[in-house]
């Protein structure tokens, strides 16, 4: 058999200089449209298989603190019935449950609006809320918190239904502070 020159062993399919793995991939460069159609194809489904696992990634994670948000032991609640409102617990021991009415915590510590009250939020732990509620109460000023006794502290603590946050945000001694300067 005659010895055949280097195209006719090219264009019987005998690839000299590259390796038959990615002899294919020469009709891809020959064709552009055909080599973008490829790499679209191809990208197409990298990124779909990409977004697959972050989609699978994301209902697990849902799922997961589902789960650990659900309460297995509550009762199930059919719309039809009402719930019942949630009530705190608390470490401290039981005190009476005589109701504090807004009368009585007026009576302690109200004094008739000043025309220039003093800014309560200074005091940690008083919020914008909190000081129109205190103001409701007919506490205006600094004086009239540091002037609280430990009674009038459980008094107003009960009633706002702190659970011991005066105390423990040390208002009378910041009132005390307040007033002194």
């Amino acid at each position: 058999m005659p010895e055949m020159s280097t195209s006719e062993q090219i264009r019987a399919g005998d690839d000299l200089t590259m390796p038959q793995e990615i002899a294919g991939v020469v009709n891809l460069l020959a064709h552009p449209l055909a080599g973008m159609s490829a790499a679209t194809a191809v990208g197409f489904a990298m990124a779909s298989h990409g977004f697959g696992l972050w989609l699978g990634a994301m209902t697990g994670v849902a799922e997961a603190s589902g789960k650990l948000f659900q309460q297995t032991d509550a009762p199930v609640v059919s719309p039809k019935t009402k719930r019942s409102p949630l009530k705190l617990v608390t470490s401290q021991p039981a005190r009476s449950r005589e109701p504090v009415s807004k009368a009585a915590v007026r009576e302690k510590v109200a004094i008739t609006k000043p025309d220039v009250p003093d800014d309560l939020k200074v005091i940690s732990g008083i919020g914008p809320k909190l000081e129109k509620v205190l103001n409701g109460l007919g506490i205006w000023t600094y004086a009239q918190i540091s002037g609280l006794s430990d009674t009038d502290v459980a008094r107003l603590d009960e009633k706002l239904g702190f659970s011991g946050r005066i105390g423990r945000d040390g208002w009378v001694e910041q009132a005390k502070a307040l007033q002194r300067s």
